[in-house]
């Protein structure tokens, strides 16, 4: 606790001495006089929506990064995980796959999201889907929203806990995706071509149309990406063709329409190569594996209506969005060692998911008083079957067939007075009430199917969250903020294999069972400052946090690792606390160079997962979160005639850490090197020409990990077997990081 008060207090010993310059400061505006184009630029505001109402990010009181869509084409980061790898506290981007769905993805992208040390409880062990994840993904103001990898307009970062706005799964965080939205007054285009290394093809475009100018207007847009696999062709092919199309209606000033319809179908392809560490952090083993494939397909309809009467203003956001996937996965051991091979079959036919969301806000941005309260509804319909089955002659591991509905229903209210000129306090508080059934027939090794009654599969769940904040301007461009706040992580019920209270034979003493994951609040402390210097030159924002979680919960966990081929799990538990420091930098000394710097230190540990199990764990560290992590980066523009050359350099960076989590058998067999992986610092570059006095035309060329680094990625599979007497542990999986990437990039636009 010393040392956390140390932090608090040196931080904001900081904050206050860096602000002092500042005082006496009057940067000059763009374009007058003294900022003549010999003279460094300023940097620009970025407007912001991330508290639902339009503010800079400057000025947010908040814990808030934005990455633009268009640079983010330009340097060849399409994929979640990429835009935000250089986002401080925050580790992963979309999920691709679940613990146990791994044929071709997940109904819950967000539970690839790990922020501030802060992780999505798992679901059992024989589930399809994952649980509610600890942070969200919002695409185009939807609740796991589709569309949301191409026409990319900005991408917002809030970390922290949002319960009080967004509610379910923003315990640790919201990934807001914006998407650019139709234009009323021209008719405007854009197309790209990118192509690469592995067979990277991808393409994408969008054209707008007013159909009533002013008044009415189309937007269609495209993407069709594909590219074989880093260490097999085949075996991890992948393929997405996605479209989207929004029409916009605005009758009035005070009026507003956005309706959209959105498709996504992805193929992957698993295996081709099965690759094993077994002798340290660094070298590997590459042998050939069958090859499974996946589909998975969205579709989505939703609106976005705004009316605005007198001082209110009303917001209704309804969404329909269904999933359906099919797809094989092989699970194989490492070549010359005992252990597990089956194949898993999945099947999700429905996967329904309706959202509707209403708020009413006032319509003054400039009245002391700003308030906003909604409410929001959520219902999921989930059908699906999970088979695995061992091989070489069976019996099945596991077979599931379930139906699971899930209702939640949420309503906040929050208000920020200004009391001062400069200085404002914001409260807030949310409802919600989740109702889980979960029905359906499940067996364990061969034995009989064993159906789950609607008064068994039963969950009721209700939260309360809330905020309070200060915030305070030193000076019109120092902002310092304080904050209490609280997330929740919604709880579930799930059949899986579970023990028999009695002695039976092994592979009998599994039969079915249930597990429920119980609702987790996570409280949050928090001291930030948002500055501008030398004539707005100079942004240097940070903040410090400390979190208690109630626990990470996990049923997917095999609680009898002696008798890997005949796995039981029950729920457990541990309390979770974090805290660390976060930093972003900004800088243009010159009118064509900009220098940016994003670093943060976390440091999250769990608590005791009970004496019964602790065995299970080897250490209390959270893996997956490398204690520090962060990038440094180089933009620089070269005026040539009529043609700009853009370069631009970074280099991420992160600490050793252990990518999973051991048993204390694993670690005394000498597991422990081969779950870390060793401090990595990953260099990209690029260079765009743009053509024309508007830059309608671009060709980039990029390179990304320009040293080739690989290293074992986070979720790899931990396996250890007793051979003579001997034990050995091994750690597979189907890639690693990703490796030296290149190409090039096509841009039109008119």
């Amino acid at each position: 606790m010393k040392r956390i008060h140390l932090l608090v207090s040196t931080s904001l010993f900081a904050c206050v001495v860096v602000a002092q310059p500042a005082f006496a400061q009057s940067a000059p505006v763009q374009g007058s006089a003294s900022a003549t184009s010999q003279a460094p630029q300023q940097l620009q505001e970025v407007m912001v929506t991330a508290e639902h109402r339009t503010s800079t990010a400057q000025h947010t009181a908040a814990s808030i990064s934005v990455r633009s869509g268009r640079d983010m084409l330009l340097q060849g980061r399409y994929e979640l995980k990429d835009i935000l790898e250089d986002v401080p506290g925050v580790v992963g981007g979309a999920a691709t796959s679940t613990a146990t769905s791994q044929g071709s993805g997940t109904d819950n992208p967000a539970s690839g999201l790990v922020i501030r040390g802060v992780q999505s409880n798992d679901g059992a062990g024989g589930s399809v889907t994952s649980t509610a994840s600890a942070a969200a993904i919002y695409v185009d103001e939807v609740y796991n929203g589709i569309g949301g990898g191409y026409d990319l307009d900005r991408v917002e970062v809030l970390r922290g806990p949002q319960g009080t706005l967004y509610g379910r799964s923003a315990t640790a965080g919201v990934v807001a995706i914006h998407t650019a939205d139709p234009n009323t007054h021209k008719v405007s285009g854009d197309a790209a071509a990118e192509y690469g290394n592995y067979g990277l093809r991808h393409y994408t475009g969008d054209l707008n149309i007013p159909i009533i100018k002013d008044t009415l207007a189309v937007r269609v847009a495209g993407n069709l990406y594909k590219r074989d696999g880093y260490y097999s062709a085949d075996g991890g092919m992948l393929s997405n063709s996605d479209y989207k199309v929004k029409a916009l209606y605005t009758p009035t000033d005070n009026f507003s329409a956005l309706l959209g319809y959105a498709e996504e179908y992805g193929v992957t392809h698993s295996g081709g190569v099965s690759i094993n560490q077994v002798s340290s952090p660094t070298s590997f083993t590459f042998a050939p594996a069958a090859v499974a494939q996946g589909k998975n397909n969205f579709h989505q309809y939703w609106g976005n209506f705004n009316l605005t009467l007198g001082p209110v203003g009303i917001t209704y956001i309804p969404a329909y969005r269904t999933w359906y996937e099919n797809a094989v996965q092989y699970l194989r051991s490492a070549p010359g060692t005992v252990g597990f091979n089956a194949n898993q079959y999945i099947n999700v036919p429905t996967d329904h998911f309706l959202t509707q969301e209403v708020r009413i806000h006032n319509a003054d941005n400039g009245a002391r008083l700003k308030w906003q309260a909604g409410f929001l509804y959520y219902d999921n319909t989930l059908i699906d079957s999970d088979s695995f089955y061992q091989l070489p002659n069976g019996p099945y591991a596991f077979q599931s067939a379930s139906h699971k509905s899930t209702s939640e229903e949420g309503g906040f209210a929050e208000a920020t007075y200004a009391f001062l000129p400069d200085t404002r306090l914001t409260g807030g508080v949310r409802y919600d009430h989740t109702r889980i059934l979960n029905t359906g027939a499940y067996s364990a090794f061969g034995g009989p199917f064993q159906p789950l009654t609607a008064q068994e599969g039963l969950r009721i769940f209700n939260n309360f969250t809330y905020k309070v904040k200060l915030e305070h301007d030193i000076t019109p461009r120092n902002l310092v903020y304080g904050s209490i706040s609280t997330g929740f992580s919604p709880g579930d019920v799930t059949q899986t294999t579970v023990a028999k209270p009695i002695p039976v034979p092994p592979f009998v003493m599994n039969v079915p069972g249930i597990q429920t994951l119980q609702t987790e609040t996570l409280t949050a402390y928090e001291l930030g400052s948002k500055n501008r210097f030398l004539q707005n030159r100079l942004q240097v924002n940070g903040d410090v946090y400390y979190y208690d979680y109630g626990a990470f919960q996990t049923a997917g966990i095999n609680t009898n690792p002696q008798n890997p081929l005949a796995p039981t799990f029950i729920t457990l538990a541990a309390p979770m606390k974090s805290y660390g420091v976060e930093l972003e930098v900004v800088a243009r000394p010159w009118a064509d160079g900009t220098f940016t710097a994003n670093a943060s230190y976390t440091h999250a540990r769990y608590g005791s997962f009970g004496q019964q199990y602790q065995d299970l764990f080897s250490k209390s560290t959270v893996a997956g979160v490398a204690p520090f992590q962060g990038s440094v980066a180089y933009d620089h523009s070269i005026l040539l005639g009529t043609t700009t050359l853009m370069l631009h350099a970074d280099v991420h960076f992160f600490t050793s850490h252990d990518t999973s989590f051991i048993t204390q058998g694993q670690q005394a067999a000498g597991g422990e090197p081969l779950v870390q992986v060793p401090s990595e610092a990953i260099g990209d570059v690029s260079g765009t020409l743009l053509f024309g006095p508007n830059s309608n035309y671009s060709v980039t060329a990029y390179v990304r990990n320009v040293a080739d680094a690989r290293y074992i990625p986070d979720g790899w599979v931990e396996s250890s077997s007793v051979v003579g007497g001997t034990t050995t542990f091994t750690e597979n999986g189907v890639t690693l990081s990703d490796p030296r990437t290149y190409g090039v990039v096509l841009d039109a636009k008119f």
